[in-house]
């Protein structure tokens, strides 16, 4: 093999320094200054994403918190505004439940007073038939007829005393 004699090794030395030479120099000054150039960049980018990310985290906690604490406010509003309208809605319940009372204690005592209007009225008129009806019954069980006068105050002496009673 060429490669392994000492004759060559001298010139295969040199073309290698030189080949190697001109690859770093190619490397070092053309291709790796943008390639350098691309890698600082994307890092400055990185570090700026980076560095928005925290700030809109920043935010967004910020934000949340504002959220939470306005969520808070407005439930107590809320649960304010409920326990008012429960109040009020008490207040009127029993306002109304009074002017019905009220209502219902006017109505029954006029129906009591109508009632009674009307038994005194039932009453009267059923006079004459229960004297005559009295006068009969009597007149059969003793054989005897009663007077009109001593049938009605009969009948008087029991409606008071079953009034009073």
């Amino acid at each position: 093999m060429p490669q392994l004699d000492p004759t060559w090794f001298a010139s295969q030395l040199f073309w290698l320094f030189v080949s190697f030479t001109l690859l770093y120099i190619v490397l070092s000054r053309v291709i790796l200054p943008p390639l350098q150039n691309v890698i600082a960049t994307r890092n400055n980018t990185i570090e700026n994403d980076l560095v928005m990310a925290q700030d809109l985290k920043a935010k967004a906690e910020e934000s949340k918190i504002a959220y939470e604490n306005t969520l808070i406010k407005s439930r107590q509003s809320a649960q304010s505004l409920i326990n008012d309208a429960e109040i009020v809605a008490k207040s009127r319940a029993e306002e109304a439940t009074k002017a019905l009372d009220q209502q219902i204690a006017v109505q029954s005592a006029k129906a009591s007073t109508a009632l009674i209007e009307q038994k005194k009225k039932f009453m009267d008129e059923l006079m004459p038939a229960t004297l005559e009806f009295s006068s009969m019954i009597v007149e059969k069980l003793t054989g005897h007829a009663p007077s009109k006068e001593q049938v009605k105050e009969a009948i008087n002496n029991a409606k008071t005393a079953q009034q009073n009673g």
